[in-house]
């Protein structure tokens, strides 16, 4: 048993032997394979380690900037120094002027003392040719019209430009003509040329108006200008409207087309180098004046009375007028010349001062006022033998309109409207009377001058307005074409300004009204409200709550990556280092 005992204990020995040495050769090829290969485990923890890098990279890289794009303010490129600095190079026109004198000395004695006094002018550059005329050609001149004609013939004078010429017989000091000359007599004074010239040729106290002048804007006349003056538009229509308040008492004789086409299309053609006219006609019935209640006034008249209407009741007829008119069918600014013609019974309207006193008639039968940028009325009163014929019969009457009696009146009112009337007085010095329907022709090229440089400052004032807006308010959208216009007007500025400076002056008021078109348009495009009311604080508010759950494990996997990378740089550490 002993024997047997020993063989089997021998045997169980030799067996965990054979056990041991299986473990010990197990354990080496699961070593050799850990150097060789990754375990299972490990090879899940990459998987994961490396979809999460992906998911990272897809919204950083490829989701926020997608998004960002996506959300992006779309805005042009502008010149937004360009344009700030504009007023740096303020407005300066070059004024070409022709002088005349017989005498050479007095020549250029008068010439040296009118470039001293252009010398601190704010607006003009005084460039002064001296004129003058061969023995022969003076003997045979006997007229001033005759001595005006040669000059001119000589030295012919374009647009913006103007003539003294000198002549020893005068009444005046100054005598202004209707082309672009003036008479000087023998002892006129330099001083009293340039009146002449500030005052009327280049009317410097409307430019120190518009241009802002301190001293200018502290005075009355300064704020009254800037009241009633406004950029002038790049066209107009000019509405003749006939009111009869009574067609069933009497009948209106007038061709109001024909009268506006002889007289009106004239005067407004001349002046269509820097804008344009539309004049329509258009008669309206059963439409009377309201606002106003006519006081009657007794006279010594064959009808023995009259009926008044006081100046203050005036703005009240034109705000009754103006929404039975019809000018909501255009969208061009609108002058409106009413031609009321009021019915025997109301007749004749006579207009008061606020002191009670009549104000003086333009015409026998017409009265009219004005409104400063509106239009203007003229009460067509009936003729008094209308009036008493109708008063003893009350009958239908036939009332017939004169167009020498109305036109000149309607012209006048255009004159004001426009700001071609001058009412500036000067001492000794006269303008020749009108001869023709059209404007006098420095009155057109003072027209064209004025209203070019207001037109250049009003769009520099509109553009830089508009710069300091997008550049305050970032998420304001400039599409391409506000882009387009806005530098569009930024060069047409820039090129009228160099044109006002070479004396080009149709040039500068094509250049000029172009780049007030185009600032306008500009300021005023619906799409720059397009983000107005959704600034960036608003969608950080929408998109944050989006974004933040998907963000928040994005930011934690990167501890997780941090330590998956620094566990393996250990890991490969310690390798090397048992190596």
């Amino acid at each position: 048993m002993s024997a047997n005992t020993s063989e089997q204990t021998a045997t169980k020995t030799k067996a965990n032997d054979m056990s041991s040495d299986k473990r010990v050769h197990d354990d080496d090829g699961a070593g050799e394979k850990s150097e060789a290969g990754s375990s299972p485990h490990e090879d899940a923890a990459g998987i994961h380690i490396y979809a999460t890098i992906a998911f990272i990279v897809i919204i950083i890289v490829i989701g926020v900037p997608m998004w960002w794009k996506s959300t992006e303010v779309y805005r042009v490129s502008l010149p937004y120094d360009e344009i700030q600095a504009l007023n740096d190079k303020p407005i300066k026109a070059t004024f070409r002027l022709g002088l005349y004198c017989r005498s050479t000395e007095r020549r250029e004695i008068l010439a040296f003392e009118l470039r001293k006094k252009f010398e601190q002018n704010f607006v003009f550059d005084l460039e002064l040719q001296l004129l003058s005329l061969d023995t022969e050609t003076l003997s045979t001149i006997k007229t001033p019209a005759k001595l005006e004609s040669e000059l001119l013939n000589r030295y012919p004078a374009s647009v913006g430009d103007f003539l003294f010429i000198e002549w020893h017989k005068l009444d005046d000091d100054i005598l202004v003509s209707s082309d672009r000359t003036a008479f000087i007599s023998e002892s006129a004074t330099s001083l009293k040329a340039y009146q002449v010239l500030s005052s009327w040729i280049l009317q410097e106290y409307k430019l120190k108006a518009i241009l802002g002048s301190r001293n200018m804007q502290q005075t009355t006349k300064g704020r009254q200008m800037r009241l009633n003056s406004a950029p002038l538009q790049s066209r107009y229509e000019v509405l003749i409207t006939v009111l009869n308040p009574k067609p069933d008492l009497q009948k209106v004789h007038w061709n109001a087309r024909a009268a506006a086409e002889n007289y009106i299309g004239p005067f407004l053609r001349e002046l269509s180098g820097i804008t344009n006219f539309t004049i329509k006609t258009q008669w309206i019935y059963q439409v009377g004046i309201e606002g106003a209640q006519p006081k009657q006034v007794q006279d010594d008249s064959k009808l023995g009375r009259h009926y008044a209407l006081s100046e203050d009741s005036l703005p009240h007829i034109i705000t009754s007028l103006e929404k039975k008119l019809g000018t909501q069918i255009t969208d061009n600014p609108c002058i409106h010349l009413v031609v009321y013609v009021p019915p025997c019974a109301q007749a004749p309207l006579k207009i008061y001062r606020k002191d009670g006193q009549r104000a003086s008639p333009l015409s026998s039968n017409v009265d009219a006022f004005t409104s400063a940028k509106w239009g203007g009325i003229i009460f067509a009163n009936p003729a008094e033998a209308t009036c008493v014929r109708y008063m003893e019969s009350e009958q239908f009457s036939d009332v017939y309109i004169h167009a020498q009696d109305v036109m000149p009146v309607l012209l006048y009112q255009l004159r004001k409207i426009l700001d071609l009337e001058n009412n500036t007085p000067l001492l000794d010095t006269t303008l020749v009377p009108y001869n023709t329907i059209e404007p006098r022709v420095w009155e057109v090229d003072t027209f064209i001058r004025t209203n070019t440089i207001y037109l250049v400052h009003s769009a520099t004032t509109t553009l830089q307005s508009l710069i300091q807006l997008l550049g305050g308010i970032e998420y304001i959208v400039i599409n391409d074409e506000v882009g387009a216009a806005i530098k569009n007007a930024y060069h047409k500025i820039v090129e009228a300004k160099e044109m006002l400076r070479t004396n080009n002056l149709e040039e500068a008021a094509l250049l000029a009204r172009e780049a007030y078109t185009s600032a306008e348009r500009a300021f005023f495009d619906p799409s720059l409200l397009a983000l107005l009311y959704f600034p960036n604080e608003q969608k950080y508010a929408i998109y944050i709550p989006l974004f933040l759950p998907i963000m928040i494990p994005v930011v934690f996997s990167f501890n997780t990556l941090l330590k998956f990378f620094q566990k393996r740089k250990l890991t490969a550490i310690s390798k090397t280092k048992h190596e």
